[in-house]
């Protein structure tokens, strides 16, 4: 992968919620990858691989798997259906599997006993009819949006069974498993993601890698529970963050929601506002001397005292004489 970002703060994937940090890690063969900074809807943040968000290898911090597990011990399953599944009642164990056996009914009529876990995780989603005599279903050549199926690259994966070697219509050559094919709908290789990206990014104004477009927008993410931008519960604390520039800067933790709420308002008054006023000025000039903006580029330099407060610096110096 290159260094370029191909994610959008703020996109989705699973539980996961991209956030605007990264780091790049290279690999024994010298091959570099690059981690986003993500946020699961549990409030747990960590770097995950790029290409796990994108093909589906990674949908949470591990609190989602925990609870399927969960849900096929403890919770009731009848009546929900799981792909051709539908669960019609509970069984006695029929292995040393832990958990909750239920007997099925697939779409073709047969009748499929497996263990709760098998069925919540994705891993059994047909009684079998969709394989002959244990072989997978032949899927070769069909195309799934812009994927089409070449042959089977792993017939055994421990996490996602059957992995077919696709071919996608950018030329790209990617592993996506059956389930997320046949019943997923996953897209392509990632290529549609990033098409989307880039006419993102080519509605919005850059400068000294930061869009000055998202600082101006205050819109509280649909998915924070706080009903603060840039305010997280975590632990039973509230923590006020901002990133600017790739980098996080954390605001302290507060036993308040206002008071983390009041840090983070701060924070942007200083950083949001003051580039964005900034910027305003510079391109004022800018537009009627092109030559002068070529010279005399933002350039934004940001400190954080041992009190947690942010102060700015920027460059190139604009006062009344500038205009």
């Amino acid at each position: 992968m290159n260094g370029e970002k191909t994610i959008a703060p703020g996109t989705r994937f699973g539980r996961w919620t991209v956030m605007d940090d990264t780091q790049t890690i290279t690999r024994k063969n010298g091959k570099t990858e690059k981690k986003l900074l993500c946020r699961c809807d549990c409030g747990t943040e960590r770097y995950v691989l790029e290409r796990s968000l994108l093909y589906g290898g990674s949908e949470s911090c591990g609190c989602l798997r925990k609870e399927k597990a969960a849900e096929a011990i403890s919770y009731d399953l009848l009546g929900k259906t799981f792909g051709d599944l539908t669960v019609l009642y509970e069984t006695e164990p029929r292995s040393s599997m832990k958990g909750r056996w239920w007997v099925c009914q697939c779409s073709c009529g047969n009748i499929y006993i497996c263990p709760g876990s098998l069925l919540v995780t994705g891993k059994r989603t047909h009684c079998g009819c969709k394989t002959d005599r244990g072989r997978p279903a032949d899927i070769t050549g069909k195309k799934f949006n812009r994927l089409t199926a070449l042959y089977i690259s792993k017939r055994n994966d421990p996490k996602d069974g059957v992995v077919w070697r696709c071919r996608c219509d950018c030329g790209n050559e990617v592993d996506v498993p059956y389930n997320n094919l046949v019943f997923c709908n996953q897209k392509s290789c990632g290529c549609r993601k990033k098409e989307h990206d880039k006419k993102l990014s080519s509605f919005l104004t850059h400068v000294a890698g930061t869009s000055v477009d998202m600082l101006k927008s205050k819109k509280v993410p649909t998915d924070n529970t706080t009903g603060y931008k840039g305010v997280y519960l975590i632990k039973g604390k509230y923590v006020a963050k901002i990133v600017f520039q790739k980098k996080a800067y954390y605001l302290g933790t507060y036993d308040n929601i206002a008071d983390a709420a009041q840090a983070r308002k701060e924070a942007e008054e200083v950083l949001f506002d003051g580039v964005a006023e900034h910027y305003a000025k510079w391109k004022e000039k800018a537009d009627t001397d092109p030559s002068w903006a070529e010279e005399n580029p933002i350039q934004i330099f940001v400190s954080q005292n041992s009190d947690k407060r942010l102060s700015l610096a920027l460059l190139p110096i604009l006062n009344a004489e500038t205009y």
